[in-house]
């Protein structure tokens, strides 16, 4: 059996794994990425949901950055590596200002690590690390770089003999300076928890983001964070509608999937040695990107009794995510596989998507077990659900299957609340609002960060909206579909036809 399925390769699924370069080469650059390039937008936060590509445009950045400025310093760190024991940091810190100084003080002091790196400086850590808060008083409207290496410089004067003169690496540090520095800061928020200290910590940390930037030149800040938890930031302080014009969630659309999906597979083509369609290079037309997915997908797949284009079940079953997509991707490729089929069908996905779903949970308790340890307990009593449901009828649901049962714990506090549970599990995306039109097929969908205040108030119904398990997790959890009878008449019906 020949066939161009066999030899495709759907690519990592993560960006963390993969090289810089090869990213380059499937990267979707949606137009709002621009901006991020640009240095002279100063400081950008990027916020998005699990899985949507934060960590792929923090790699794409740090190689494009690297093409476009060699000279820049360029760091990539996680938001773990600016906890406060990493920079043997041990002073009490409780008022606003405390935490803006100490975030200053963290940043400053990760320069100055990869400044000693960078020209090998044989400092010990406690030298690199330490920045006296008063010092960053004088570095307003000066370059950065050259601030910290005249305080390594004023270090290295005064330590006792080396194996190599002070001298010499003090003409190394002056080698580097005035460099542009950039800070890439990946998953700011991964360990959250919705503390009055957390959520503390991060508001000033955007305070203190902001007053570097301002302050001192040719330092640029990126970071990217989730929506759920930006939406609760927000909320928290009012000093954080400074930051508003400084966000940018990343979301993708139909289109852009069509486009990513087009693009790792014309690239696992090529490394193949697999024909290539004539299409130009960057596959930029949509009907050269269906033409792409149609050597690998059949072009319709049934969804809701309509067929629709193949990508567009990707798009929805992956929640609009483009890591779950590619493991997607697999799943179906290796069931297709399995039955000698040359297509992608929507068959072979349906015979992978407990599997599928199996994974987004175990995604889902993953993230979210540090804020709620009886995550997984709460996802499994939907077992046997309705997959859409009035608020009343999920609260009895929650009511029944878990408050009666358990009292889990959310962020530190123990509920039965179905309210307060059916509120975190709107927040962590596993049920959506949707209002309906007269006609099941016009419905529209809302999320947490975009409608933050639902399932939150007794007295208010909501706008009357139902409640929907995401299809990603219904396979899983044996949900039940809706109209059922419906549907099988409708398909007896074609099928008698």
């Amino acid at each position: 059996m020949d066939i161009i399925l066999e030899k495709v390769d759907f690519g990592n699924e993560a960006a963390d794994d993969v090289q810089p370069e090869e990213l380059a080469t499937y990267f979707v650059k949606q137009t709002a990425f621009t901006k991020f390039l640009n240095p002279n937008n100063k400081f950008l936060i990027a916020h998005a949901r699990k899985g949507v590509g934060k960590s792929a445009l923090l790699q794409w950045l740090f190689y494009a950055n690297s093409k476009a400025d060699p000279d820049a310093l360029v760091i990539k760190c996680r938001g773990a590596d600016l906890v406060r024991s990493n920079f043997n940091l041990t002073s009490t810190i409780s008022s606003p200002n405390d935490y803006i100084r100490d975030w200053m003080v963290r940043l400053c002091a990760l320069i100055n690590r990869h400044l000693a790196c960078t020209v090998k400086l044989a400092l010990d850590d406690d030298k690199i690390t330490l920045v006296e808060t008063a010092e960053l008083t004088g570095y307003k409207s000066r370059n950065l770089v050259g601030c910290l290496l005249d305080r390594l410089q004023g270090i290295l004067e005064k330590r006792g003999p080396t194996k190599i003169p002070a001298k010499d690496e003090i003409q190394l540090l002056k080698r580097v300076k005035n460099r542009r520095v950039w800070i890439l800061i990946d998953d700011l928020d991964a360990t959250f928890q919705n503390t009055k200290e957390e959520k503390l910590a991060l508001a000033t940390f955007f305070s203190a983001c902001r007053y570097l930037v301002s302050d001192v030149n040719d330092l640029v800040i990126r970071v990217t964070m989730r929506t759920d938890v930006m939406t609760l930031i927000r909320r928290y302080d009012e000093s954080l509608d400074k930051i508003e014009q400084y966000l940018h969630e990343i979301l993708w659309h139909q289109r852009d999937f069509l486009q990513l999906l087009a693009l790792r597979v014309k690239i696992s083509m090529k490394v193949s040695g697999i024909p290539l369609p004539q299409v130009a290079w960057y596959v930029s037309k949509p009907d050269e990107q269906e033409r792409l997915l149609s050597a690998v997908f059949a072009k319709k797949m049934e969804w809701d009794d309509h067929d629709v284009d193949s990508y567009k079940v990707l798009y929805t079953l992956s929640y609009e995510r483009p890591r779950w997509a590619v493991q997607l991707c697999k799943l179906a490729q290796e069931a297709a596989l399995r039955h000698e089929a040359k297509l992608i069908m929507k068959d072979h996905i349906d015979e992978v998507w407990g599997e599928y779903g199996k994974k987004r949970i175990d995604d889902l308790v993953a993230e979210h077990k540090h804020q709620c340890p009886h995550v997984e307990e709460l996802l499994n009593a939907f077992r046997g659900a309705n997959r859409l449901m009035a608020r009343d009828e999920l609260f009895q649901w929650i009511t029944n299957h878990i408050s009666e049962h358990i009292s889990p714990n959310i962020e530190g506090l123990s509920t039965r609340s179905p309210m307060e549970i059916a509120h975190f599990l709107y927040r962590i995306g596993f049920i959506l609002a949707r209002s309906d039109s007269k006609t099941e097929e016009h419905y529209e969908h809302y999320r947490f960060d975009q409608m933050p205040d639902f399932l939150s108030s007794r007295t208010d119904a909501d706008f009357g909206l139902k409640w929907e398990i995401h299809p990603c997790y219904r396979e899983a959890l044996d949900i039940k579909k809706l109209d059922r009878s419906h549907r099988e008449r409708f398909r007896r019906l074609r099928d008698r036809n």
